[in-house]
């Protein structure tokens, strides 16, 4: 009896398993996945050698095949201009100055094909040295604590840029570098009033570099530094310039542990000045919860005579009490008028604890 249950069994354990061989190689066979993007090494510039790598792949790939291609400045418009299993390398050409380069990597395995892009390229530039067309110029309003911008002009041969400003007396002469000023943006610096600025770009493609100097600025301008105001030697907001900055070097919380939604919590930030440490009245902070739906909403607001500013929340919902949790607050300090990610803004995460 035992053999014939046995025998009749048999059968449908070699179906079971069969099936289950059948549905796990089903499983594996897929065409390849991109798990790393494809990069593309080299020098963006007319003559140079631009290489394709392949990036990363699972159910590994047995062929890779390539499609470079041109695009406008934007990365758009793109055009076909090599392609094939042995295009790995693409030589810059003339018609390329101007434009951006990309390649598409087509991953293939017995199961299909995949395509992955990668990022663009810089714009190519020529390798011929560029000449400027237009000399560079500079907007901005010219007082002590704005931010001026440098146009680098127009050029030949689609050159990369870098900057160097320049303080020079009143007069425009006897111009000199200023130290670590090599962005776009410069600041103006209390040290600059009375001064003119100016600045010298330098143009780079493949085949050399070229400067170009803007006309000087106006005579900087702006108030002098007004004497402290407040309680305890406290600086106006007018005051502070580049290179001193804010800075939220105090905060605190009342209750000093949240044990209920019913609670007000009440917290305050102390705005002072990177140079000297002193309190900034007038200095505006924003405050935001993180998620925002944790705690009620906050107007902005300026700092009083002392450099404090205080926020009265209410706790909301959704905002979890028991041990172990937090109420986490983004806090940003700015001055008016500034551009509120540059100048003297500072911003900073804080936390108060929450336990029943």
């Amino acid at each position: 009896m035992r053999k014939a249950r046995l025998r009749s069994f048999g059968p449908m354990l070699v179906v079971a398993a069969l099936t289950s061989l059948t549905l796990a190689a089903s499983a594996a066979a897929a065409p390849p996945q991109e798990t790393q993007q494809p990069t593309i090494s080299g020098e963006a510039s007319e003559g140079k050698t631009l290489t394709a790598n392949v990036g990363s792949w699972t159910n590994s790939p047995t062929s890779y095949s390539y499609q470079w291609q041109r695009c406008n400045e934007a990365a758009t418009g793109c055009t076909n201009v090599k392609s094939g299993k042995d295009a790995k390398s693409y030589d810059v050409k003339s018609a390329d100055v101007g434009k951006r380069l990309m390649v598409l990597v087509t991953a293939s395995n017995a199961d299909g094909s995949t395509t992955a892009n990668s990022k663009p390229t810089v714009v190519v530039s020529s390798n011929d040295a560029p000449k400027a067309t237009t000399r560079p110029s500079i907007a901005g309003k010219t007082e002590v604590g704005e931010e001026l911008t440098a146009n680098p002009g127009k050029w030949t041969g689609s050159p990369s840029f870098t900057y160097q400003w320049q303080s020079c007396d009143e007069n425009g002469a006897n111009c000199a570098n200023l130290a670590g000023a090599t962005s776009i943006v410069y600041g103006i610096r209390t040290a600059d009033k009375g001064k003119t600025l100016r600045v010298v770009v330098t143009a780079r493609t493949g085949g050399g570099t070229a400067t170009s100097t803007s006309d000087r600025t106006n005579v900087i301008g702006g108030a002098a530094t007004p004497p402290p105001i407040g309680v305890g030697g406290a600086l106006s907001i007018t005051a502070i310039s580049l290179p001193n900055r804010l800075v939220i070097s105090g905060v605190t919380f009342t209750p000093r542990v949240v044990t209920s939604r019913n609670q007000t919590l009440t917290a305050r930030f102390r705005i002072t000045e990177t140079q000297g440490g002193r309190p900034v009245v007038g200095a505006l902070v924003l405050v935001v919860g993180v998620p925002f739906n944790h705690i009620s909403a906050q107007p902005e607001q300026a700092t009083d005579a002392t450099g404090w500013a205080t926020f009265n929340f209410r706790i909301l919902p959704s905002q979890p009490i028991r041990p172990g949790e937090s109420i986490v607050i983004f806090a940003r300090a700015r001055k008016p008028g500034d551009n509120i990610l540059a100048g003297v803004s500072t911003r900073r995460l804080v936390r108060a604890i929450v336990s029943p």
